[in-house]
């Protein structure tokens, strides 16, 4: 045996390993340091603030519906006149909730009965409405929420029962979401209801997706010199007040929030520079620990004269020793 014996090689692969492990250090680093949304207000914050624009909304989605209920009501007892008396029976509801109550004939437009306010069919549009609704109308100088439903039957109605609500009624529920910081807006973000010393938050109509779809949100934001939670809801429940379109929007100022800053960026370099130097460490103590005694084992174990050569090497010293000792 005088052939050389090689220790398989292992360096290959502990460079391998560094290097995997240096970009898997590196690749956690980047990971951490991505961009996130950051709130500055505790999420409980922003849904106590959501939940109060959601029961304010709730509250005037009721009224709106329920006044157009009422307005049905009343249509069955003007049917009823009608063909009784051949006359609409208004003057008992004319203290009602309605600025304007009347009736008007859906093919001339002409107003056969009337409380309140000047009767305005102009403002139910072209063509006259069949079934029943609620729209916004402008009635002067100021805006009113215009209720209509058929007289009788709608497939046969000649007459249309028209209210005109006051928006300012609503004022009182939205302050369900704050008494002076909450407004009804419609979808091209125009005030219907609310404080008037006071602009309502921008860019918070909810997306109309669906009619009859309602979707809610919150956020926080800075105001001038303050931060303040934004929330808004479009109107839920049932037609029609549901597909209308309109939303409720409400802000708060707040002092509690949390950290000032976010520093994830920071922390995430940092902890990337900390994995990379503790690899190091590692491999440079695997390597002198491990793999530079195995190199010199290998290299101490593979003399020129092999296995054979070895032993007469062994036997020469020994006969060497010997012959010195006599």
């Amino acid at each position: 045996m005088t052939g050389t014996q090689r220790v398989p090689g292992i360096r290959a692969p502990w460079i391998t390993g560094l290097v995997l492990f240096l970009l898997l250090a590196v690749a956690a680093g980047v990971y951490m340091a991505r961009p996130r949304d950051f709130s500055p207000v505790p999420q409980s914050v922003l849904d106590a603030r959501r939940e109060t624009t959601v029961a304010a909304s709730q509250a005037v989605a009721r009224s709106l519906n329920g006044g157009l209920s009422s307005l049905a009501e009343i249509a069955t007892v003007v049917d009823e006149s009608m063909q009784q008396r051949n006359k609409a029976l208004l003057i008992p509801f004319r203290k009602r909730i309605w600025k304007a109550l009347y009736v008007v004939d859906r093919s001339t437009r002409a107003v056969v009965a009337q409380v309140g306010e000047p009767a305005q069919p102009a403002v139910l549009g072209e063509p006259m409405p069949a079934e029943a609704g609620m729209r916004l109308a402008q009635v002067g100088t100021s805006n009113q929420i215009v209720q209509y439903t058929p007289v009788g039957k709608p497939s046969e109605a000649k007459y249309l029962l028209v209210g005109h609500l006051d928006p300012n009624r609503l004022t009182d529920l939205l302050a369900v979401a704050g008494p002076q910081s909450a407004w009804l807006l419609d979808n091209n973000g125009s005030v219907i209801a609310g404080p008037n010393n006071s602009a309502p938050p921008q860019g918070v109509i909810a997306p109309a997706a669906e009619p009859g779809e309602s979707s809610a949100g919150s956020r926080a934001q800075r105001n001038a010199d303050r931060t303040e939670v934004v929330a808004w809801t479009s109107l839920p429940g049932k037609a029609p007040a549901n597909a209308l379109n309109w939303t409720v929007v409400s802000n708060q100022a707040t002092t509690d929030t949390n950290a000032p800053a976010d520093d994830s960026r920071r922390r995430a370099i940092t902890l990337s520079i900390a994995l990379a130097t503790l690899t190091v460490f590692v491999f440079l103590g695997l390597y002198l620990l491990v793999l530079r005694p195995i190199g010199r084992l290998g290299r101490g174990a593979s003399p020129r004269l092999g296995e054979a050569g070895r032993i007469a090497e062994a036997q020469a010293h020994v006969r060497r020793t010997q012959s010195e000792e006599k």
